[in-house]
């Protein structure tokens, strides 16, 4: 099954490079231009196309539908003929996930148009933050949440509206260097999809595939020096899904992993995003700023004011999100002294980090 995941990735990331190529060419006509106008955060020189989020939800979007209207106009026995028994058993659960689905694509088609309007009309903090809470509540109303507290449901109601909106914002946060964000969520979508896969859920792996593939497609161009920018478009495109994968992933079977620990993998995965943004947040208040308004008091910048070359910062972070995320991995299968260790070994991570991003002074703050 694996090779399909991988297939799938790889097609997607194909249509998504083709699309957010022709994004580059039609965002200057379209006005979707970042133009940096002397802000101090924004260290590009020219304006940059800003329309990859869009490019990236269509080409997921593509590749998602063409793979619907193959599971439900090929026959089964061309199915299983091309690709196998196994595939063709699994088409009547593709069919029965379409109201699932329907929700899915209704949140990140929204929420990607929502970012795409803030890219060209600068929205207002209150006026974002807005959308992404009635898209929250929404997704959760409609059976997509956190199901971990089955004695409280209004509790994991709550949970999940509080996971949208954090992992949101910290990808937006994130997405302050050439190929940081996008990276970071390829490294997450990846786990999501190999832990999804050793579970047997076909229907969560091909999700994450098509993320990865998006994703991927896209940082082919984002790549130091970019080309085009993600903008709040693709950091709410990329966040949405990747919150609806942590949701829908089954880390934790009772009897096939020795503790519940994996139910906090999905932290391990976008760990560093989510440490950042807190980080910068603690920052901000303690120096008495807005904690939307952007700054370069990121990881990545405290990275580049330690010596190192934007390139090499963002290749660093990205080194962080993977050990992390592997350790996270690791959940599945260890025993409680192990789960003590990988704590260990995270914590002392974060602590590095904090030294970083708390006492390294940088100049010109």
């Amino acid at each position: 099954m694996y090779y399909a995941y991988l297939l799938i990735w790889g097609v997607t990331a194909l249509v998504s490079a083709v699309l957010v190529r022709l994004c580059i060419s039609i965002a200057p006509k379209l006005g979707f231009l970042d133009i940096p106008e002397h802000e101090a955060h924004k260290r590009h020189r020219k304006s940059t196309p800003v329309l990859g989020g869009v490019g990236m939800m269509l080409a997921w979007l593509l590749v998602l539908l063409c793979g619907l209207a193959g599971a439900y106009c090929i026959p089964e026995e061309t199915v299983r003929n091309l690709f196998g028994q196994r595939i063709c058993n699994m088409l009547p659960g593709i069919r029965a996930v379409g109201p699932q689905l329907r929700t899915i694509v209704a949140g990140t088609v929204l929420l990607t148009v929502l970012g795409a309007v803030d890219d060209k009309l600068s929205l207002k903090a209150w006026q974002k933050f807005l959308g992404q809470l009635l898209v929250a509540i929404l997704t959760a109303a409609l059976g997509l949440r956190i199901s971990f507290l089955h004695s409280i449901p209004f509790a994991n109601t709550i949970f999940t509206v509080l996971w949208f909106l954090t992992l949101m914002n910290a990808i937006n946060f994130f997405d302050n260097m050439d190929g940081l964000a996008c990276g970071a969520a390829i490294i997450a979508s990846l786990f999501f999809m190999m832990v999804a896969a050793i579970r047997g859920q076909f229907f969560v792996a091909v999700l994450a595939a098509l993320t990865a593939g998006a994703t991927s497609g896209f940082a082919v161009f984002n790549a130091p020096p970019a080309r085009i920018f993600m903008g709040d478009a693709g950091s709410h495109f990329l966040a949405y899904l990747l919150a609806i994968l942590g949701i829908l992933t089954t880390f934790y079977i009772p009897g096939e992993s020795p503790t519940p620990a994996p139910i906090v993998i999905p932290l391990f995965l976008l760990a560093v995003p989510l440490f950042d943004a807190v980080a910068v947040v603690i920052i901000r208040l303690r120096l008495h700023k807005p904690i939307y308004v952007g700054d370069n008091r990121h990881i990545s910048h405290r990275f580049e004011a330690l010596g190192l070359s934007r390139k090499q910062a963002v290749m660093l972070v990205l080194l962080l999100c993977l050990a992390v995320a592997c350790a996270g991995l690791s959940l599945l299968w260890l025993p409680p002294a192990g789960i003590a260790l990988v704590a260990l070994q995270t914590a002392a991570i974060f602590i590095l980090i904090s030294i970083i991003q708390f006492y390294v002074k940088k100049e010109n703050q």
